[in-house]
């Protein structure tokens, strides 16, 4: 993995990343581990998670303290997983509250048999009443921090699943051997993008309006996060997701910063269009909303029937210029 590669990022350095006061360079490159290196993230979560924990026991103090309610709780994400640490804290402390001295022993037997079955049936309840609230906050809390999990366990997949085909059959199936060819034409065209956005910020200053980019699905062990150059002037940058496959009808693209962990615009229902057997979505997105920094586009399959599904994650870099 990367992050076992590199040197060891202390606890500090983490809570820095978290408050974000970093410098800008450092800031892109943990970004970029926390979406593709799985140790990495792992062991980000379990600082955030302490930090939060320190927070709603009353333990931070000072500097730390004050950096956490102006910065880390400025996110309507991060507040949302405070809260719900502040839940499970006041829940464990009305049980610890709650919870009977042991009883004094009678001096009949028959009391301790009739009070026994109150108290289980007491104890029972509240068992029931903890095990509920815990689901319910836990499902809430799921759909938000767990996105990132399921983007990399999918482009894991995907790949053990081309190369064991490829293995299987020494490269003679044709169908992984044409998806990976046309995965090197992406590459090849997003270079000719950024080679364009280069050159033409040689020329001498003309307006411009549109940038376009060719994007392919991530894959784990692939190219590097792909930097897309965006020129001064334009206003708005158009985008061609190519697909694995076009198993749905109509298809929604949400556009997210991965520094600010939120979605800043999500496309209507979009049709595929399929040439020459490859499938791709078009989107468009305001200029503005792509300073300098880690983003990724998410697409979900929207069926005739049923709940929405993942289909493939794209995680890119902006140049600004």
């Amino acid at each position: 993995m990367l992050f076992s590669r590199q040197q060891r990022v202390d606890d500090d350095t983490l809570k820095g990343y978290l408050f974000g006061q970093l410098p800008p360079e450092e800031t892109e490159r943990l970004d970029e581990l926390s979406v593709v290196d799985d140790e990495f993230a792992a062991r980000l979560d379990t600082v955030e998670s302490d930090l939060v924990d320190s927070y709603v026991r009353g333990k931070l103090s000072g500097d730390t303290l004050e950096k956490f309610q102006n910065i880390y709780l400025s996110s309507s994400k991060r507040r949302e997983r405070v809260a719900f640490a502040e839940s499970l804290a006041s829940f464990e402390d009305r049980q610890a509250l709650d919870r009977p001295a042991p009883a004094k022993p009678a001096n009949s037997p028959w009391l301790g048999l009739f009070a026994f079955p109150r108290l289980a049936l007491a104890g029972g309840l509240a068992m029931l009443l903890a095990i509920s609230l815990l689901l319910v906050e836990n499902l809430h809390l799921r759909d938000h921090i767990s996105q990132a999990a399921a983007d990399r366990a999918a482009l894991q997949q995907r790949e053990r699943d081309l190369q064991a085909q490829l293995n299987a059959e020494h490269a003679s199936n044709a169908k992984a051997a044409s998806e990976l060819d046309q995965v090197k034409k992406s590459l090849a065209q997003q270079e000719d993008n950024s080679a364009a956005a280069r050159f033409a910020s040689r020329l001498p200053s003309l307006p411009v309006s549109v940038t376009s980019f060719v994007l392919a699905p991530q894959m784990r062990g692939g190219p590097q996060v792909p930097n897309l150059v965006l020129p001064s002037g334009t206003s708005r940058a158009d985008f061609r997701l190519d697909l694995e496959t076009n198993d749905f009808p109509h298809y929604r693209v949400t556009f997210k910063s991965l520094k600010a962990d939120t979605s800043l615009w999500h496309s209507s229902n979009l049709a595929a269009v399929t040439r020459d057997q490859n499938s791709a979505l078009s989107v468009s997105i305001p200029a503005k909303l792509l300073t300098q920094g880690m983003y990724q586009l998410e697409v979900t399959g929207i069926p005739p029937a049923g709940e929405p599904e993942f289909v493939s994650s794209y995680v890119f870099k902006i140049v600004t210029q």
